[in-house]
């Protein structure tokens, strides 16, 4: 059974505004970028990042109420792989997964994906385990990979990465 979620693609300044605020509110900014501290953030540069070119902003809403993001950023245009980063907001963590699948079969129906990667740093246990829940598999770790502001150290990052088969697979497993 699938989440009844609605998701948005969030392209304008005040919605940027609005998620910059929803992050601080939760006090979640540090998981959804963990190499840069929470206080570094500014909402002018929050904004300015999420607004570069070819960035993909998609919100999940659970009864009109902001539960998560996903960004979506091209890495290779030619082989249209993309990175990712996602995050659910704290009220929402125990509807992570189902949130992150509805929002990874959107993207695959609209955006024309080969593969994306991502990296999480290696202490977020839970990040990895969700990422393996839709489909990605670990490629590797590189030591040092990110700045972990939380710990106040270099900390190794996990490389993942999933295709769109991989991603259906994965979700339709969970489904049975």
């Amino acid at each position: 059974m699938r989440l009844e979620a609605e998701y948005r693609v969030l392209i304008h300044a005040h919605e940027f505004r609005a998620l910059y605020d929803r992050f601080r509110a939760d006090g979640s900014l540090w998981a959804f970028w963990p190499d840069v501290a929470q206080d570094e953030w500014t909402q002018e540069s929050f904004c300015r990042f999420l607004g570069r070119d070819g960035m993909y902003v998609l919100g999940g809403y659970i009864a009109s109420q902001l539960a998560g993001v996903m960004l979506l950023w091209p890495v290779a245009l030619r082989t249209q792989c993309a990175e990712i980063a996602l995050s659910a907001f704290r009220p929402f963590y125990s509807l992570a997964t189902p949130l992150c699948q509805g929002a990874l079969l959107k993207v695959l129906d609209e955006l024309d994906i080969a593969s994306i990667i991502g990296r999480v740093a290696a202490p977020n246990r839970h990040c990895l385990n969700l990422m393996k829940g839709l489909g990605f598999r670990e490629l590797g770790r590189v030591p040092g990979l990110y700045w972990y502001a939380r710990l106040g150290k270099f900390v190794a990052g996990a490389l993942v990465m999933a295709t769109p088969e991989s991603i259906k697979k994965t979700i339709n497993a969970s489904e049975e």
